[in-house]
């Protein structure tokens, strides 16, 4: 069984370890939350799906603190429902608040629990639940204590994207730049990327595929379509606008430079995949998580990180002294730090061994 709600930097690497687990013949069943994501992109055809009623506290003032205790015990009590049903051998906890109740839960019943910390910095509810988990595997160094750094389990078709020598080479035309502002989106990318690129003038040397996020569109629509006060039309650099992009594969095959939100998912799939990148963190995040994982890449001359504040002054500045040679070179720096191979599979053999020795 595996938890993991919210988000895709939770989601995506559990459904790496599920897509593995299927592949060996094992039945894979999923606990998430009424709101989040999973509910769109875990293939309930394959996967049994379950839901708890939970969500995060931190950042939202202080009525939800008071509420913890309650919702706590409710998801509690479903978490153990959920668990004497379902019967798993292994409970694979993937991050966020989901994860706390479903631990005290499978500690209750005596369920072996299996983390992993996709992050630099951990997360508060994997460190509040690391002491009841047999094993805890995490993506980067420095992350929970007694940790086995595996790095972060990445979809097959991620996996799959060209190297970037064979995909830099003969590749003409403008720069191609994708913008990611993450599974949610980003506000700030939607209003002060489109007027920033739009300096260039130079419609022939960029070409742009930009990611809004479900709720955001509109305001990219509006954004996009200012830009031109004579005409109702996007910028001819505009090759396409995406609320959400699902064949994220061929885009990066696509892209000679990435412009992104990111946490420590992306920062795999870059390592992966060998992507160029220009990393801004958004400026909330807890713990300050994205910049960390950011200097990862930062620290190998694979990325550029820009703080949302400086993006205004800086993005311009940076984009003029970047050309394909630059990505090529930076794409490059990437992958030769990449760490994720067989993390899945990693994870299979330990449950594997374990299950066997009972």
């Amino acid at each position: 069984m595996i938890a993991a709600a919210g988000t895709g930097g939770h989601i995506y690497p559990g459904l790496a370890i599920a897509e593995y687990f299927l592949e060996q013949s094992h039945s894979v069943s999923w606990v998430g939350t009424p709101k989040g994501m999973e509910n769109s992109l875990v293939d309930k055809q394959k996967i049994l799906f379950s839901q708890i009623s939970i969500s995060g506290v931190r950042g939202k003032g202080i009525l939800p603190w008071f509420n913890l205790p309650f919702v706590l015990l409710l998801s509690t009590v479903q978490s153990i429902k959920i668990l004497r049903t379902e019967k798993p051998n292994f409970l694979i906890l993937m991050g966020g608040y989901v994860g706390i109740p479903m631990a005290i839960a499978s500690k209750i019943l005596g369920i072996e629990l299996i983390i992993h910390e996709q992050n630099a910095i951990p997360g508060l509810a994997n460190k509040v639940i690391s002491n009841f988990a047999s094993q805890i595997f995490c993506g980067f160094r420095n992350s929970l204590k007694k940790a086995k750094v595996i790095g972060n389990p990445i979809r097959k078709k991620i996996s799959k994207i060209r190297n970037p020598q064979q995909r830099f080479k003969n590749k003409t035309g403008p720069l191609k730049i994708l913008i990611l502002g993450g599974s949610l989106g980003a506000s700030t990318f939607n209003r002060l990327l489109p007027r920033i690129l739009d300096k260039f003038n130079l419609s022939e040397q960029i070409s742009v595929i930009h990611q809004s996020g479900e709720k955001h569109y509109e305001e990219l629509e509006r954004t996009y379509m200012n830009l031109d006060t004579n005409e109702s039309r996007d910028p001819i650099w505009l090759l396409g606008k995406e609320k959400f992009i699902y064949d994220i594969e061929e885009k990066y095959e696509w892209a000679d430079i990435v412009i992104a939100r990111f946490g420590a998912l992306t920062i795999s799939e870059f390592m992966e995949a060998g992507i160029a990148s220009i990393l801004i963190p958004f400026p909330y995040a807890v713990d300050n998580h994205q910049y960390h994982n950011g200097k990862i890449l930062e620290d190998k001359k694979a990325a550029f990180i820009i703080e949302e504040n400086e993006v205004k002054n800086k993005l311009l500045g940076t984009l003029l002294k970047i050309d394909r040679k630059k990505c090529y070179q930076m794409a490059l720096n990437a992958q030769k730090n990449k760490s994720s191979s067989n993390v899945a599979q990693k994870i299979y053999s330990y449950c594997k061994e374990r299950f066997d020795g009972k």
